[in-house]
């Protein structure tokens, strides 16, 4: 049996494999889980099932229950801002924590439970703070209104040996720019599906699969037109 330590590790492991956190947030729990279950058929490895989603936290259940098997796919919780909602994902089974904000409690709760743990920040100050709280990974949050990747290459210069993931709302051809700003990871949700509710799967799965192949090695220069705007979310 996979335990939590193990969990953690592999979880760990499969982000360093496929840097791509799929993040799940929609109002309908119905399209929530159709997502969820796309994007792991797909071949991401970290799903993140956000608590705007209705009934985020029985879905969180469902996924894990319906996968039989330890991961991955693995099956975290995003949108953790609370200690209360710490501890209803991790009753639920998260495998994995994210949050938005810096959050002493919810940094506890998850350390203690031994999960892996990603904690948004976006100055300087607390980016270092989630760090020392023992986020294994800081997702800088929001990163395209303050200047995106030009933003994430300055926060580096002097921060440089804190991982740190790019999220807040760019499309899957802006990866290159974050990767070399020194983005290690990257969280994605509607650009992943197209940018729409009914693209079909072969088309998401080709839209995942470059993502990955962007996150790991670049073939479009950073800033490269077109195709960066249209899948922007």
């Amino acid at each position: 049996m996979t335990t939590t330590v193990d969990t953690r590790a592999q979880v760990a492991h499969s982000l360093r494999l496929k840097p791509i956190i799929g993040v799940v947030r929609t109002g309908a729990t119905a399209e929530a889980a159709r997502q969820a279950r796309v994007l792991m058929q797909a071949g991401l490895e970290l799903i993140e099932v956000t608590f705007s989603i209705p009934g985020a936290a029985g879905l969180t259940r469902q996924l894990i229950a319906e996968r039989g098997a330890p991961g991955p796919p693995w099956i975290g919780m995003g949108t953790v801002t609370t200690a209360a909602r710490a501890r209803e994902a991790l009753a639920a089974g998260a495998e994995f924590v994210v949050s938005p904000n810096v959050h002493r409690a919810v940094a506890e709760a998850a350390r203690a439970a031994d999960r892996f743990l990603v904690l948004g920040a976006l100055t300087p100050t607390e980016i270092v703070a989630a760090h020392e709280l023992g986020a294994d990974l800081v997702k800088v949050y929001p990163l395209p209104p303050v200047g995106g990747p030009a933003y994430l290459a300055t926060v580096r210069q002097p921060l440089g040996d804190i991982p740190m993931l790019a999220a807040g709302g760019f499309g899957i051809g802006d990866i290159p720019a974050y990767l070399q700003a020194g983005a290690v990871a990257f969280g994605i949700g509607f650009p992943l599906l197209a940018g729409r509710t009914d693209a079909p799967p072969t088309v998401i799965r080709e839209h995942v699969a470059r993502a990955l192949r962007l996150a790991l090695a670049p073939d479009d220069p950073p800033g490269a037109g077109g195709r960066a705007a249209e899948e922007r979310a």
